[in-house]
């Protein structure tokens, strides 16, 4: 089949870049790139109009790529996870496919064309695969995307247990008495105790009374008669 000369008018997956000179088949063109204006002839007009709007195409290739490349970033830190049915002896029920894939990312906020997720085939087992995305025509991002059973439990992470608190006087009861202190309805010091009287001594002391009363009312007696 006869080819033509275009100039690409926009990047075009496994073509080239915006600004690139190729040959296609007549029809590829003519059925497609042109309608499109994907593309446009490489006549002499064409051409030096290209060469007077290089530099312009060369910047805006540039952003581009720059774009391209924070996009590949992102992706490498948006790991999918494909919850599917599985059957017996580990068969899926169905597949994932780059659609599945750009609308699980479209849902993520990332626009992606299927067709730039290069899948050879649909995914049909369970594990991480690494999915290559054409995010530009020089510029390849990676996906991780994992197929689990859906009836499999999700690990969780456990939260460290706090440590318990360590007991302290502020943090004891009005009552109570931290340990090895004393408390003050329970010691008193030693020589603030009054010693109590023996029985024994208490009935002397009320004798010795007795008799210092008596002896004082014969006294007065005596001075009376005196």
């Amino acid at each position: 089949m006869a080819k033509v000369k275009v100039i690409l008018q926009t990047d075009i997956a496994g073509l080239g870049e915006e600004g690139d000179i190729k040959d296609v088949a007549g029809g590829y063109a003519r059925n497609y790139l042109l309608p499109r204006n994907m593309v446009a002839p490489a006549t002499k007009s064409n051409l030096k109009m290209l060469e007077q709007q290089r530099s312009q195409i060369e910047t805006k290739q540039e952003q581009r790529r720059v774009e391209a490349r924070a996009l590949a970033d992102r992706l490498a830190t948006m790991p999918l996870d494909f919850p599917v049915r599985v059957g017996e002896q580990g068969r899926l029920y169905g597949a994932i496919t780059a659609q599945d894939i750009a609308d699980r990312l479209k849902a993520q906020g990332v626009e992606i064309d299927r067709r730039t997720i290069e899948l050879r085939e649909p995914l049909r087992a369970l594990g991480a695969v690494d999915v290559p995305v054409r995010v530009a025509h020089a510029v390849t991002g990676h996906l991780k995307v994992t197929l689990r059973d859906q009836t499999a439990p999700v690990a969780v992470a456990e939260e460290p247990a706090a440590p318990a608190a360590e007991s302290g006087p502020e943090q004891l009861g009005e009552d109570a008495v931290p340990l090895g202190a004393a408390s003050v309805d329970t010691v008193v010091p030693s020589s603030e105790i009054a010693p109590e009287p023996l029985q024994g001594d208490a009935q002397g002391a009320q004798g010795a009374e007795g008799a210092g009363a008596t002896t004082s009312d014969t006294d007065a007696e005596t001075a009376t008669g005196a």
